[in-house]
């Protein structure tokens, strides 16, 4: 079963789905086998409202489910390219996302195209813009999310904010949300982080407060 073996149950044969070049991709590998760890499903599914809205407000329209498809379909891993822009334009010219194939997969193959996609949106954000979306910190807020019973339009406009924010003010890693829920984040950036989670929160129209957010990301650490 690979490196997927042993994550949780009842979800393990994902890894037959993986395409033998993925998994000769350390870079691929290493990121989807934490995210895993870090958002079982039903948490995957929230992560990737997140990860699109992060990703569109850094001006990367990406589509988590179907970047994954087209990594999964490919002869060839990102480690082949000297930028993930570059592997992305071979994946649209070469594999364009079918509908149809993507509809035909069993749940667990489409699991697998969703953190595989999500592992590649990650490295295309921080590629083109330098902000970093890390697994950990992701499945923070996911988790979060679904405590504080929040839609996904009230996440989308959540991670929009909050990601907008704390590029605005200098903090390229959304690690440091994670940091502030383990409660590791160094004195000085919390006014920034705190700011952008008011931010988010006035953004999404939630009804919690960012004390109220802050310590349901705490909960969920």
């Amino acid at each position: 079963m690979g490196f997927w073996s042993g994550l949780w149950s009842g979800i393990k044969s994902i890894a037959s789905s993986i395409s033998n070049v993925l998994k000769e991709s350390p870079l691929v590998r290493s990121l989807v086998t934490t995210l895993a760890a870090a958002l079982p499903p039903p948490f995957d599914v929230i992560a990737v409202v997140a990860v699109q809205a992060i990703a569109a407000s850094a001006g990367v329209e990406e589509k988590p489910d179907e970047l994954g498809w087209q990594m999964n379909e490919a002869d060839k891993k990102p480690e082949d390219f000297g930028s993930f822009k570059e592997y992305k334009e071979y994946l649209d010219r070469e594999y364009p996302f079918d509908q149809g194939k993507f509809d035909a997969l069993s749940e667990e193959q489409k699991a697998a195209c969703r953190y595989i996609g999500m592992a590649g949106t990650m490295l295309e954000v921080k590629e083109a813009k330098g902000f970093e979306i890390t697994p950990e910190t992701l499945g923070v807020l996911a988790k979060g999310a679904a405590s504080l019973k929040w839609d996904n339009a009230q996440i989308d406009a959540f991670a929009k904010g909050l990601s907008v924010s704390l590029a605005g003010s200098g903090v390229a890693s959304l690690g440091d949300v994670g940091a502030l829920a383990k409660g590791t984040l160094a004195p000085d950036k919390f006014g920034s982080v705190f700011g952008a989670i008011t931010a988010g929160a006035k953004e999404a129209g939630v009804k919690q407060d960012s004390a109220a957010i802050i310590a349901s990301l705490q909960e969920s650490v």
